[in-house]
């Protein structure tokens, strides 16, 4: 094995005690807490710990002897990180703020396993495996947390500042996750473990199994080791909402108020309904390592991995409308309103009752395969090299079919009162008067239908090599390191839009007859069912009792579906499944803003030097420090295909020509000729990033760390996309003389620039005894170039005519400032008499605050996310000003147990949400998870855990900054996990 010197230094105690007396007191620890060692504690920290303590004290020691700013999740124990997911650990860690939503656009559907992960109020963070850098297919950029085995971690590092050798992308920072080598441990490991994991709303469990095993020999050719790992991991579960829709101020006449409704009297959303998620997902995961090491001066590693997931939804939803599919309006019932003016309860008269089921999969897969060398010739000199090659693909399918509960005449309404009372309660409460209609087949006609599919892959090919010089000489130098790294990405999306077309009739009537009207009973196939939401929202509130709904075999398959329905589609409009060889080959539109086919290729190349240095004796400041400096030098190329359109001459046109109606279609004519096809479009820049990262040992238990660094993000993809659609506008056969422009368009921008910030970094850190500590950050980011969606005139020269365009298009355009503050303490009560000595508690509370900035807009063709994402009054999407943590533990006799709530405050969701486009805000929402262990004997430990134990319900509300009301209410599983863990 290769030996290489500490990071971490002795640092003497500081020799004027005043200084760290008045640190101490500032930090407010008292008593016992903080006694300075004695023997007792001495003779504590020789004890052999294991379970959650000996994992809180590695991911201590992590944090400790770090370069940079940073938190960390360790698990000791073979496949223990500490909760069910990595999403879900993550949110432990002091800065880190879950997004309980996988697209944030889509609020009516929560994720299972956590979602999205912010660091300091910022999604802009990079993954890492293995300090690699790791994406899936789904966005190109990084990975998502769903994808990954929890059980193949040893850890997770949160990185919040840089250092010039780390691979450059993340603001908000970088999540490394770390897989263990057989050179990590001196004895051979067999480990595997079990468990079943109980939904308790689904009512149904669920098996996983992991195993590892690992070991090293010694050799005629060197040392060898050996790790192979596996997981298959199933889990399922069920979520129930009850939802409104955006809301519509009313005045005290009943006609509608200003768009903000800050003028009205009540407010009615112009739709109540309710859903039930059913959600399942097996991730199988396999991970194999060999190493050699020759020589101790010479050590190779062959890594892959590989993982993948896939998981299948049933949503059944029932939307409720007023009469003929209307919005609710005063007169469509007798409705009850709070001091603001919002809905709270009463009767929705006559109502619009529409079902559908939805089916949705989703099929990913990632692949990482990794060879490294180490060499250290001399003392002075170690070279690393490293080659990496990534695959991962995604394909997602998502199938709609609609029916509709026809009136009693079998009309456009059901004649059916919905009561409501979403007042003072704690849970809402709606019911459907009339159940017996409910349950009659033969009331329900054909609606609708609606897919989508995607087909996405993502593959890169990555070297770095690194050379240190380690300094044997020299008081403050200690090495100084220079490296390279190239990496080639291909990123290709593929995503049609939402074909939704009508399957025979609709509350506005679709068919042409009503002869042509297909209902259930009428229909010959065995495609429907009756469906009853036993035990919705745990029992805890009512909802319509039964519904007549598509089944599952009918639309999980949409060809199956197409070919079972034909008689049904009488009306004309003819539903047909997208098939994959057409459904791409699209021009941009507003559902469909990837223009179907999005294929970029990023070519990186950058290039470092960084030194670390350290006065052990405090010659200098008086004080022991030690540190980095450095600056990281980065070439992005980019090329990215893309086409662009033109509209020409419209309808008025051809039947009065003019001058303006020829010159239109010559340019459309011209503009398509020329960039109708596929063609590549290539952009570079250059970034400079210089990191300084300071570390003072005031004692030997107190550090303080100070940074400076630059760090950029690049563009996502999607919004690289190389496009632009053009239209004219027309007054008859002439441009509008009310505008200074003769047309508008949309485009994409491949030329945008990546996203900056300017960090500093200041943190306290206090150590005291085992797996105890005190610890404040302090942050500042100055952010430049947010990407904005503006309007802009742009002069467009094609077929010898020159015409102004208004073009939407996203442009680096905004600037803001993100500051904060994270402390957190950890300890456990040692001094405390037995059994109370097992005791122990962690912690931690972010604030963030945000000035400036900019939201983006996912699909610039929607002109309320353009809207939302332009409006200076919103936050920024996202940020949480507070959150925080705090976990009991106890660790004794041995038992390892931990109670663990989480809480974070009402933030912005999303400016515009998909079909009510409104903004919509994410409520307080906090949540207790619990687990208990028992180690039976050296090799064996058994367990419980419980995700959601208060059975925690969300709630989400819709509106302005200035004036929102209840959007949903939505009731999560509670997940109970019997485990078995064995180690040999």
């Amino acid at each position: 094995m290769i030996a290489h010197p500490s990071i971490r230094r002795n640092m003497r105690p500081l020799a004027k005690t005043s200084v760290s007396a008045l640190v101490l007191c500032a930090l407010g620890v008292v008593g016992s807490a903080v006694a300075q060692e004695t023997d007792e504690e001495l003779a504590i920290e020789e004890l052999v710990v294991t379970g959650q303590r000996a994992s809180i004290e590695s991911a201590q020691e992590i944090k400790r002897d770090a370069e940079m700013v940073m938190d960390s999740i360790t698990a000791v124990d073979i496949g223990a990180l500490p909760d069910r997911s990595v999403a879900e650990a993550l949110q432990r860690v002091p800065g880190v703020q879950l997004q309980r939503t996988n697209e944030a656009r889509d609020p009516a559907r929560l994720a299972a396993e956590g979602g999205d992960v912010f660091v300091r109020g910022l999604n802009w963070v990079r993954t890492e495996l293995n300090g690699r850098d790791i994406f899936s297919a789904s966005n190109g950029r990084s990975l998502g947390f769903e994808d990954v085995s929890a059980d193949l971690m040893a850890g997770v590092d949160v990185y919040k500042a840089p250092t010039a050798d780390m691979i450059e992308g993340g603001i908000g920072g970088t999540v490394n996750l770390r897989t263990r080598k057989p050179f990590d441990s001196d004895d051979m490991i067999i480990a595997a473990s079990a468990d079943y994991n109980y939904a308790e709303l689904y009512e149904e469990g669920f098996p996983s199994f992991n195993g590892l095993f690992s070991n090293r020999w010694d050799t005629a050719i060197g040392e060898i080791g050996f790790l192979v790992s596996a997981s298959v991991a199933e889990i399922g579960n069920r979520t129930d909402s009850i939802q409104t829709g955006r809301y519509v101020g009313y005045d005290a006449n009943g006609e509608a108020s200003s768009a903000s409704g800050l003028a009205a009297q009540n407010y009615l959303p112009n739709g109540l309904g309710f859903r039930r998620i059913d959600w399942e997902q097996e991730r199988d995961s396999l991970a194999g390592v060999l190493q050699w090491a020759p020589t101790d001066t010479l050590e190779f590693t062959l890594e892959a991995i590989q993982t993948s997931a896939y998981a299948e939804d049933i949503e059944r939803a029932v939307g409720l409308n007023a009469d003929w599919g209307n919005d609710i309006m005063p007169w469509n019932g007798d409705f009850t309103y709070d001091d603001e003016g919002f809905l709270t309860g009463g009767t929705l008269f006559n109502a619009g009752m529409s079902n559908n089921l939805r089916y949705g999969e989703r099929d990913a897969e990632t692949s990482d395969y990794s060879f490294a060398v180490e060499y250290a010739p001399t003392e002075n000199w170690t070279i690393k090299g490293d080659l990496q090659y990534v695959d991962s693909t995604t394909a997602v399918l998502s199938n709609a079919l609609f029916t509709q509960l026809a009136g009693e005449e079998r009309g456009p309404s059901s004649n059916s009162n919905v009561e409501v009372d979403f007042g003072f309660g704690s849970d809402p409460w709606m019911d459907v008067t009339d159940d017996t209609r409910q349950a009659q087949q033969s009331a329900y006609w054909w609606g609708a239908a609606m897919d989508h599919i995607e087909d996405n892959e993502a593959d890169s090919l990555a070297g770095r090599v690194d050379v240190d010089y380690h300094f044997t000489d020299s008081d403050f130098m200690r090495s100084v390191s220079v490296g390279v790294r190239h990496s080639d990405r291909e990123a290709i999306t593929r995503q049609s839009g939402w074909n939704w077309s009508l399957l025979n009739n609709q509350f506005w009537g679709g068919a042409p007859t009503p002869e042509d009207i297909v209902y259930l009973d009428q229909d010959t196939q065995d495609g429907t069912e009756l469906y009853t939401f036993d035990n919705f929202y745990g029992g805890d509130t009512d909802a319509p009792a039964v519904g007549w709904f598509p089944t599952y075999e009918l639309t999980r398959d949409p060809n199956y579906a197409y070919e079972q329905l034909a008689d049904v589609q009488r009306a004309g409009w003819g539903w047909v499944p997208l098939d994959p060889e057409t459904a791409y080959d699209l021009n941009p539109r507003a559902d469909n803003v990837s223009a179907g086919i999005n294929n970029q290729n990023e070519v990186n190349t950058a290039a470092y030097v960084m030194a670390r240095f350290g006065d052990d004796g405090g010659d200098l400041f008086g004080i022991p420090f030690d540190g980095n400096v450095g600056v990281r030098f980065v070439e992005t190329e980019l090329t990215a295909r893309g086409r662009s359109a033109a509209g020409g001459a419209g309808d008025s046109c051809a039947a009065n020509p003019s001058a303006d109606c020829d010159g239109a279609q010559a340019f459309a004519d011209a503009y398509n000729a020329a960039y109708g096809e596929y063609a590549d479009y290539t952009h570079s820049y250059t970034n400079v990033l210089p990191s300084l990262n300071l570390r003072f040992g005031i004692t030997e238990q107190l550090q303080a760390r100070f940074g400076l660094s630059r760090a950029m993000v690049r563009p996502g993809f999607h919004q690289t996309q190389p496009y632009t659609t053009l239209g004219f506008d027309f007054m008859d056969n002439a441009f509008d003389p009310n505008t200074p422009y003769e047309g508008t368009g949309t485009g994409g921008n491949y030329e945008l620039e990546p996203t900056v910030s300017d960090q500093i970094d200041l943190s306290l850190e206090y150590y005291f005894g085992n797996a105890n500590s005190v610890t404040l950050a302090l942050f500042h980011k100055d952010i430049e170039d947010y990407i904005a969606t503006t309007n802009q005139v742009e002069s467009i020269t094609s077929g010898g005519q020159t015409y102004d365009f208004e073009v939407t298009r996203q442009v680096n355009a905004a600037e803001g400032k993100l500051q904060g503050a994270e402390l957190a303490y950890q300890q456990f009560f040692d001094m405390l008499p037995s059994p109370f000595d097992g005791l122990g508690v962690q912690a931690n509370y972010t604030f963030i605050d945000n000035e400036g900035g900019m939201n983006q807009a996912v699909n610039i063709f929607e002109a309320p996310q353009v809207e939302g994402s332009t409006d200076e009054s919103l936050p920024i999407e996202g940020i949480s000003d507070n959150s925080y943590n705090l976990t009991l533990m106890y660790e004794k006799y041995d038992v390892s147990a931990r109670l663990a709530y989480n809480w974070r405050e009402r933030y912005l969701l999303t400016t515009s949400a998909a079909n009510i486009n409104r903004p919509v805000w994410f409520d307080d929402y906090g949540q207790l998870d619990g687990s208990v262990f028992y180690t039976i004997n050296d090799n064996v430990k058994v367990g419980l855990q419980v995700t959601n134990l208060t059975a925690e319900s969300t709630k989400l509300e819709v509106g302005d900054t200035q004036i929102a009301g209840d959007y949903s209410w939505t009731q999560g599983d509670r997940r109970i996990a019997f485990v078995v863990r064995t180690q040999f």
